[in-house]
Formats: structure tokens, C-alpha cells, sequence
């Protein structure tokens, strides 16, 4: 841990001549998001990226303040409105600061108390399973910052956790809990630096990146990035959990990504890397730290043993036509010559979205498609696998492909609302099973394997922001299964739903 905790030492000491406020992030489940992906569908927040999360609340901000404000009419201008409320408590800055003035350090502390009722205690509604549930839930915010720096705590006591199946904490206490965001960090003009947990996703917007995703929960990494907004180096390097291999021998696991990307305007486009890598008392490695060194030329020439995977996105945004935007994985490639025992199955994956679609007035129309393979994520050596406490590093489920489509509605005031229709085929392909071995490499399906499990979906989704202290989002719909769980001829058609409403004090503590 030596080089990282040097790493962010002479981050923290850059000199203050790199000028640059210094605000908290707001998180990627924040109901913030729903008001963000609404308007961005409808041309708005130019200076946001469509391909990296979280954001900042300055980049939140900035965006709101370079909108054309007289386009923001009826219920656009009531998104904008909560779009302000909701990030407000991520705020340290008074009304009357402007965004990038220095400031006195700063911190505030406040709470919310929420319920969530689902019929599924595992989080993906496509594949829900019988854990219907009423879970009360409380979560407690502390901010911090000034000048350059900045920092967050979120902790939750949520019992929704006790029945999540990919939720590897403990599950047997009377009242549930976690720390869901807590780092420190520096930004300046030309770059930041942050250690600690917050979660984080490289990909198209509504979809958990391929190569650096949030479906698994927070853990604790370093963040650095360098440039701007419209070129830029970013890189996250984490100490995975030990991978016991023996009972006493255990294997440390480790993971390094880093990503470049341009932004021109209405084109993004972005490079990434990822390497988990491990071995019994082996250590983080300076190949792997360097943001900018080639992992795949380390990998082949220094025989840099690990999981090697490689991503490419790009978006391209019109304010009448819509935003198109896709991503693609590429796990395990083949560069060498090879017989037909080690001839492997693809591993890959994909995802194209438009949204934004023109309709009519100011509704929208959306569509996506994404596919990852059975054998994504994995390799022959299990404690390579390309996850965190048992959930992907960047998307929760492998050997999977789903269509969805629909409107994005703006009818009722301060609630974007998502009427949809889904189709998901999931088979029994996971990337937290073993490598099959080179013999069955011709037998071994490339995506799909096994019995097949069909979803067909009609749903509708959205949030709301009511009367400034009350928060509603959920997703409810009628899911017709066939194969369900995976299980020849279990076919059912069932209500699958999750709704969430919070409350949100006005009552805070401040510390200036």
C-alpha cells in the first residue's frame, strides 16, 4: 500500500496555483440521476459526459448554469428545479458563492429516513426471485471541504441488505448496515486525486460500465485523473479480497484500470484497460500502478500474469436527433498461434443504447441493447476472477443478452417516468464458476449455455420529487417467465416491483 498512500500525498500537496473548487460527488444512486438522464436525453447539460460517473456536484452545477434556460419550460423546468434540491445536500457552497470562488473550509452533516417494498430481494428485475419484503431504512451524510479538498461519508442502516443474495456481508444482525461512500480527495484544474469507496462506472448512461461498473457494492479504491474535460487519463487501482485457495493459504487479489478519453463537443470516445492480477504474498506492482503504461504489452513481454480485458466506448449527442452511445468488451484475446486445445471461446461483450429518441412534444423514445458471454470475466485461474466479494467489477451477470424499449415520458411535474417493454435471455453461464477445461472448449457455447431462462417484461419506472422533503422511485411490472431460475419448464408470469420513499429533513448541522 506504500505507493498509493505516497500517490495521494503529492496529490494532496500540489500547489493551489491550480486553480479549481473543490465539491463532493454525487452518488450513482442518488435520485439526482433520474433528472440528469432525463434532460440529457432532451439535449440539455452539454458539459456533462454520457460515458463516466459519478459526477461532481461543481460539473452538476456548471452544466445546469451553460443550459439555454428558456428551453427549460413546464415540467423540463420542474427536473431542473429538483435537480437542484436533490443535490443540494452535497453542497458546501452558499447560494451567493460563485462556483469556482475559494472558500473557507466547510462541512455539514444531515439524514434521511426511507422504506423500500420489493417483491425480489436480489436487485435485477429482469431475474427477480420470490424475496418479497418491507425493509425499513435510515442513512446519515457527513460533507466536508474547502479549497481543494473534499470529502463524503454515507452510512446506511438498510435491512434490505439481510435478504440481498449478493450482498456478502454479514446477514444474521437484527439491523443491517454498510458504509456506502466514504473518501477524501483533492481536484484541481488538471486533475484529482480521491481514496476511498464511492461508486464509479465507465460506459454508456443507465447501464453498469463493462470494464468498471456499480453493480457491485463499494469498496475502497484510489482515483486519480489527469487533463480536462475534453482530454483526459484516469485510472483506479484496488486491493480486491484474498482468494482462499487452502485453509491458512490465501491469494491477493488486485485490480488495475485506467481509461483515456476525448470529449469534442457532441463526440465522446474513450480507451480502457483492466488487469486483475494475484498470486500467494504477492504485492501491487509499479507495471500495474502506471496510468499510462500498456498493460496488455506488460502482460505479453514482462509475462505479467492476470486477467487482461480491454473496452472501447463512444457517444455521439444531437439536441434534436437524440444520443446514441455504445461500449464494447474484450476478455481473454487470442494474439498468438495456437492448436485447437487452447482455440477458447469468445469472451466479450456489448452494449448499444439511443435515447433520446424524437416523439412528440417533449417526450421521448429509447432502445438498447446489451450482451455479455459465458465465459466473460473469467480465466483458468478462479482467483482471477473479475470480481469484488462475489459481485462483477463491472457487470453483475455473465452469458446474458436483453432488448429494451419504450418512452420517455414528461407528464406529470418533477417525475420522469420510463414506460417499457424488455426481453431478457439469461443462461447458466457465471463468470464466479470455473474455467471449463481445453477439451470441452468445442463443446462450450459461446453465450447461452445450459437451460435458457426467457423474460418479457412490461414495466414502468420513474422518480419524484414531492414537496421538497419526500423522494419516490421505483419500478413495477409484469414479467411473463419461461424456464424460470434457470429450471426446465418453469414458466410463470408474475408481478416483479420496487418502490423506495424517503424522506428528506431540511434540518442540518453545519460546521463553517
Amino acid at each position: 500500500m506504500v505507493p498509493i498512500r505516497s500517490f495521494l500525498a503529492v496529490a494532496m500537496l500540489v500547489p493551489a496555483c491550480l486553480f479549481g473548487q473543490a465539491s463532493a460527488y454525487v452518488p450513482n444512486d442518488d435520485i439526482a440521476y433520474s433528472y440528469i438522464d432525463a434532460l440529457l436525453a432532451r439535449g440539455f447539460l452539454p458539459g456533462l459526459s454520457v460515458l463516466a460517473r459519478p459526477y461532481t456536484v461543481n460539473s452538476v452545477r456548471d452544466a445546469l448554469d451553460s443550459s439555454p434556460r428558456r428551453d427549460a419550460t413546464g415540467v423540463l423546468a420542474s427536473y431542473v428545479g429538483a435537480l437542484r434540491a436533490s443535490i443540494s445536500r452535497y453542497d458546501l457552497r452558499n447560494s451567493s458563492e460563485a462556483t469556482n470562488s475559494r472558500s473557507q473550509f466547510r462541512a455539514k452533516a444531515t439524514f434521511d429516513v426511507y422504506a423500500t417494498a420489493q417483491t425480489s430481494a436480489r436487485r435485477e428485475l429482469m431475474i427477480g426471485d420470490s424475496g418479497d419484503d418491507l425493509s425499513p431504512a435510515a442513512a446519515g451524510y457527513f460533507v466536508m471541504g474547502g479549497g481543494h479538498l473534499t470529502g463524503s461519508v454515507r452510512a446506511i442502516l438498510d435491512n434490505r441488505l439481510n435478504s440481498d443474495p449478493e450482498f456478502t456481508g454479514g446477514q444474521d444482525r437484527p439491523i443491517a448496515g454498510r458504509t456506502e461512500d466514504a473518501y477524501i480527495g483533492g481536484q484541481w484544474k488538471y486533475g484529482e486525486a480521491t481514496f476511498g469507496r464511492v461508486a464509479r462506472s465507465w460506459g454508456p448512461a443507465r447501464f453498469s460500465g463493462l470494464i468498471l461498473g456499480d453493480d457491485a457494492y463499494t469498496y475502497d479504491h484510489l482515483y486519480a485523473r489527469a487533463g480536462t474535460s475534453r482530454f483526459n487519463v484516469s485510472t483506479v487501482i484496488a486491493k480486491l479480497e484474498n482468494f482462499v485457495l487452502s485453509p491458512g493459504v490465501e491469494s491477493s487479489r488486485y485490480l488495475s484500470a485506467h481509461r483515456l478519453a476525448v470529449n469534442r463537443g457532441r463526440f465522446e470516445a474513450a480507451l480502457s484497460e483492466s488487469f486483475v492480477y494475484s498470486g500467494v504474498g504477492r504485492g501491487l506492482e509499479f507495471s500495474l500502478l502506471n496510468p499510462l503504461n500498456v498493460y496488455g504489452l506488460s502482460w505479453k513481454n514482462e509475462r505479467t500474469d492476470g486477467n487482461l480485458a480491454f473496452g472501447f466506448e463512444a457517444a455521439f449527442r444531437s439536441r434534436s436527433r437524440g444520443n446514441i452511445s455504445g461500449q464494447i468488451l474484450l476478455d481473454d484475446i487470442q494474439i498468438d498461434r495456437c492448436d485447437t486445445v487452447c482455440r477458447e471461446p469468445s469472451a466479450y461483450g456489448l452494449t448499444i443504447s439511443a435515447e433520446g429518441l424524437p416523439a412528440f412534444d417533449q417526450h421521448r423514445l429509447f432502445a438498447s441493447y446489451t450482451r455479455v458471454s459465458n465465459l466473460a470475466y473469467r480465466t483458468p485461474n478462479i482467483a482471477e476472477r473479475y470480481a469484488i466479494r462475489g459481485v462483477g467489477l463491472g457487470r453483475g451477470y455473465s452469458d446474458y443478452d436483453e432488448v429494451r424499449l419504450g418512452s420517455d415520458l414528461a407528464i406529470v411535474r418533477g417525475a420522469p417516468l420510463r414506460l417499457y417493454v424488455a426481453r431478457r435471455r439469461q443462461g447458466q453461464g457465471d463468470y464466479r464458476d470455473a474455467y471449463p477445461v481445453p477439451s470441452s472448449f468445442e463443446r462450450t457455447p459461446g453465450i447461452l449455455s445450459g437451460v435458457v431462462w426467457t423474460t418479457n417484461r412490461i414495466g414502468l419506472s420513474g422518480s419524484a420529487v414531492l414537496f421538497r422533503d419526500w423522494q419516490i422511485n421505483g419500478d413495477a411490472g409484469v414479467n411473463q417467465s419461461a424456464n424460470r431460475a434457470n429450471m426446465p419448464g418453469y414458466d410463470i408470469n408474475v408481478f416483479e416491483g420496487r418502490a423506495r420513499v424517503k424522506w428528506v429533513p431540511r434540518w442540518l448541522v453545519r460546521f463553517d
